[in-house]
């Protein structure tokens, strides 16, 4: 220490350190309490802080502070004479919000985190969905794939990116793939009940949330992070790197992903036209200040992949090029207003297109594009979010289909909130929504609908949830009633062409209404040390259940080089397609779908033993009959033995057959499949900065043959036999 006795000045000297590596700390902020007397340490820790006596007592407190530290106080004694012994910082765990729920998961919150992820990844987000209870997967071949949540698919739960929409066209239709790479994400939740609302109105069967790191915690140093595998089923390999780097209170981070697979292959053969390749590369700036941040992300994604041929539409197959570029804009800070302690604004653009092929035809048949503009802003507390939300589409077909050009504007208010009362916990959320579609049409006639029935249609709706949660000793009650309503999609309203991607043309109904749903769920928990279990009903009501049928079925084979045999039909187009296209057509209809979860976990020394009961029955109340596309009763079996660094896990999977067959579905045959699962962790650097994992799985390790009720090629081919998957994860 050095004491200037005229100016009465005092210079203390010090060193900062990181306490996991010893390394020096730059930048770092050091100031005295209450004064403006500050410092900052260079690149070897080192820092002078000078401050004058008679501007302070003797007794001072210093604090050093640093982005991704947590805070230090030092008391310091002037009289003392000596100078400040090194500083070591302890890393801080600082949870950046991206995503717009509260920090604190509640019970209607199912994560799967990174480390369970691993041994759940997959090809898509379906397939990696499916080894969870009465989640399964609706197909056309391993790139179009869609999860079903107890019989709910399309816009009836909503999937999601750090909260946000992908801006896509997914929940349209079965061949538009979700753009999104599972390598990218961290985790993936799955929500439900009255929290949900504050995602979207339409989430009766819940929000699936991924959650990809576009803002990463602050980082001290350079991180990489490396990721690659492959898959014998489709001989695919694919791999990504993540790269971030820090500057003073900025960091920059890029990565690129790349996924190349071949054809899907089961034990009868090769589904043709199947394969795929994919890239994204995405790019972001974040700038960290002491209560939060700014961050800005750039996304370019490209997609190609084949639809399988099918006799009943085109027979060579169809090919898909899709395109997406995605910008998000997003303030977080953290505040002090009423009873709220966080604020985020977010800004996102996504232009996004697809154009779908006639396998190997030089130009496309059929073009979608659609431009999704998104404002949201909220602010938070550890019990309450209330926030609203701006949204415009422009959807722009082209080629040969007649859905219209169409505007879509949509803004809502929403609340959640969670009151600890005395006796049990009460949540509680309210969403409204005023929703306004303006066609454009281009034409003066169109083949199916009436020019006059298009025009601008207006919706206002209430979407409200309640729930409860009372725990006793080791019991847990859960149970939440939803009222959730949805407004119609552009193509559920305008929709008049052929789908080339799934065989089939499609019409829609101008004069739909909103489709509202009720909701009932309730779980008993029991849980120790050492077992669990969970017993889960739930039942919907819809009074106006909107889905898309096929108007009629030709009972004879249609053999090529021969006239149809149901040539002339009303329920057929003529001149689409390979020739003609099945017609379906968006209808309403009462309809309930009602079941049941039952989940069963032990533990005994180094093995976990668990079991899943799902089943789900879905009813046309109109017809009395079957709703199409249930999820068959699923019971998976899973023994984990795990030691220090590594877990071995055997699964097995049995689906019933579906014999409850909606209009024109087909029986299913039941199925068993068994998979292994390795997982290690590694350390190839001997050091806590450069670690990994390894995972290595076999499914379907017996090669069963087994058939997916979900599938749009189950006629045609069988789901994947045995399928070798290697994953790799190495961070430094």
């Amino acid at each position: 220490m050095n004491m200037n006795l005229f100016s009465q000045t005092i210079t203390l000297n010090g060193k900062i350190f990181s306490s996991t590596d010893n390394s020096p700390i730059e930048n770092a902020n050091i100031f005295v309490e209450k004064t403006n007397f500050g410092s900052t340490s260079n690149s070897s820790g080192e820092f002078q802080l000078i401050f004058d006596l008679k501007d302070i007592s003797n007794e001072i407190t210093i604090i050093v502070d640093h982005i991704g530290f947590e805070s230090t106080k030092i008391n310091y004694n002037v009289n003392d004479n000596r100078n400040l012994d090194d500083v070591f910082l302890n890393p801080s765990v600082i949870q950046i919000e991206e995503v717009n729920v509260l920090s604190e998961k509640d019970d209607f919150e199912l994560e799967i985190k990174a480390n369970e992820l691993t041994e759940k990844l997959s090809t898509d987000l379906a397939t990696t969905l499916s080894y969870l209870p009465n989640i399964n997967v609706l197909s056309f071949g391993q790139n179009a794939t869609k999860p079903v949540i107890r019989g709910y698919s399309g816009n009836r739960f909503f999937i999601s990116k750090n909260g946000n929409e992908f801006g896509d066209l997914s929940s349209t239709a079965l061949d538009h793939a979700i753009t999104l790479d599972l390598l990218q994400i961290d985790a993936i939740e799955l929500i439900r009940g009255p929290k949900t609302l504050i995602y979207g109105p339409n989430t009766v069967g819940g929000v699936i949330n991924t959650t990809v790191d576009y803002i990463p915690n602050p980082q001290e140093k350079p991180a990489v992070r490396l990721y690659s595998g492959s898959e014998s089923y489709n001989n695919s390999y694919f791999g990504m790197i993540k790269i971030d780097l820090p500057y003073k209170n900025n960091q920059i981070s890029f990565s690129g992903n790349s996924r190349n697979t071949g054809n899907q292959t089961t034990p009868l053969g090769e589904l043709i036209n199947t394969s795929s390749n994919n890239t994204i590369f995405d790019f972001g700036i974040t700038n960290f200040t002491k209560k939060g941040f700014r961050n800005f992300i750039f996304e370019k994604l490209n997609m190609n992949y084949g639809i399988p041929p099918t006799q009943s539409g085109h027979i060579y197959g169809v090919d898909i090029k899709l395109f997406s570029n995605y910008y998000q804009f997003h303030l977080h800070e953290e505040i002090n207003f009423l009873n709220f302690d966080d604020f985020h604004v977010k800004y996102l653009f996504i232009d996004y297109a697809h154009e779908e092929f006639e396998n190997d035809a030089p130009y496309y048949d059929v073009r979608l594009a659609q431009k999704t503009h998104n404002f949201e802003m909220e602010l938070k507390s550890n019990q309450t979010i209330v926030g609203t939300e701006f949204n415009y589409k422009k959807l722009m077909p082209d080629g040969f289909v007649w859905t219209p050009l169409t505007n879509r504007y949509n803004f809502s208010l929403y609340a959640f909130n969670e009151t600890n009362l005395k006796s049990f916990d009460l949540l509680k959320s309210i969403r409204t929504d005023f929703l306004n579609i303006i066609p454009n049409p281009q034409m003066t006639r169109y083949s199916n609908l009436d020019i006059n029935e298009i025009k601008n249609r207006n919706y206002f709706f209430i979407s409200y949830s309640l729930g409860v949660r009372k725990k006793i000793d080791n019991f847990t009650i859960r149970s939440f009633f939803i009222n959730s309503n949805r407004g119609p999609s552009i193509e559920e309203l305008y929709s008049d062409g052929p789908h080339l991607g799934i065989y089939s043309y499609e019409i829609g109904k101008p004069d739909l209404d909103t489709e509202s749903t009720i909701g009932f769920e309730t779980s008993l928990e029991y849980k120790s040390e050492n077992f669990s279990i969970n017993i889960n009903p739930f039942y919907n009501f819809s009074n106006n259940y909107f889905q898309m049928d096929k108007m009629g079925l030709c009972d004879e084979e249609f053999i090529l080089g021969y006239s149809h045999p149901c040539a002339g039909e009303d329920f057929i187009e003529w001149g689409s397609g390979s020739g003609w296209l099945y017609k379906y057509q968006i209808d309403e209809k009462k309809a309930e779908i009602k079941g049941l979860e039952i989940n069963f976990q032990m533990k005994y020394g180094f093995f976990d033993l668990s079991y899943d009961f799902s089943n789900v029955i879905g009813d046309n109340l109109n017809s009395n009959i079957p709703l199409s596309y249930m999820n068959p009763t699923k019971h998976i079996f899973s023994t984990d033995f795990s030691l220090k660094n590594s877990n071995l896990k055997v699964r097995l999977i049995k689906l019933n057959s579906q014999n409850r067959l909606g209009e024109f579905e087909t029986f299913t045959p039941s199925s068993m499949t068994t998979d292994l699962i390795f997982t290690k962790k590694l350390n190839a650097c001997k050091n806590a900065c450069c670690k990994g994992d390894l995972s290595v799985k076999i499914n379907n390790l017996f090669d069963q043959l087994s058939y997916n009720h979900l599938s749009r090629t189950k006629d045609i081919m069988p789901e994947p036999g045995r399928n070798l998957v290697i994953l790799y994860n190495f961070n430094i």
